[in-house]
């Protein structure tokens, strides 16, 4: 585990609030890792009419979202459960095979703390500025493509393909001056897709 992050500390706090002030907590689908989730500011309308909470925290990795789970979840009972975490592990030297053993570790607290809500794993999207880690991203994809197939109620959502050129490559427009980040023309494209999945 990586030692203590006071920057992390003060957004769990504030997401704790988040859940405490939220005004309908029944039939939640939580979206819950890293910045891409925390950066989505329209995911609420985006996913009308669903009633979305998002914990998303930046620059978290899977480490952190394990470490966490327990103080963001013990006060809430999602309907279900969205995950999208791994850039910053993967961009921090883990390698996949690691990866996708955290992956395991948070699949299995999240099915130990809610047995029968679904979960959907958003895949780890490519962006310009972690090219060199595609072939990486992709594998990890795939380890936890086939991970979720002996996870109950668990499935995958591809975003990774709808991101790239027809050379194979991220899509500079999609993203922000850091080329890490996506703008709204990335996060149109997650809307659609997700919204694919969730037949809404």
């Amino acid at each position: 585990m990586e030692v203590i992050n006071m920057e992390f500390e003060s957004e769990i706090e504030d997401l704790e609030k988040k859940i405490i002030d939220f005004p309908n907590k029944e039939d939640l689908t939580v979206f819950y890792g890293s910045s891409s989730i925390r950066l989505w500011e329209s995911l609420e309308e985006d996913m009308a009419p669903l009633n979305v909470l998002n914990l998303g925290f930046g620059g978290s990795s899977f480490s952190w979202c394990i470490y966490y789970f327990d103080r963001l979840f013990t006060k809430i009972k999602p309907k279900h459960i969205v995950i999208y975490v791994g850039d910053n592990d993967l961009a921090n030297g883990i390698p996949p095979e690691k990866v996708v053993k955290k992956f395991r570790t948070l699949a299995s607290l999240i099915r130990t703390s809610f047995p029968h809500t679904p979960m959907d794993f958003i895949t780890i999207k490519p962006s310009p500025s972690r090219t060199y880690l595609l072939p990486e991203i992709k594998l990890t994809n795939s380890l936890i493509r086939k991970e979720l197939m002996n996870v109950e109620k668990a499935s995958l959502i591809n975003i990774f393909d709808s991101m790239l050129s027809e050379n194979g490559v991220a899509r500079p427009e999609l993203y922000l001056e850091d080329e890490l980040h996506m703008n709204a023309k990335g996060y149109k494209i997650w809307k659609g897709v997700v919204r694919k999945h969730f037949e809404i």
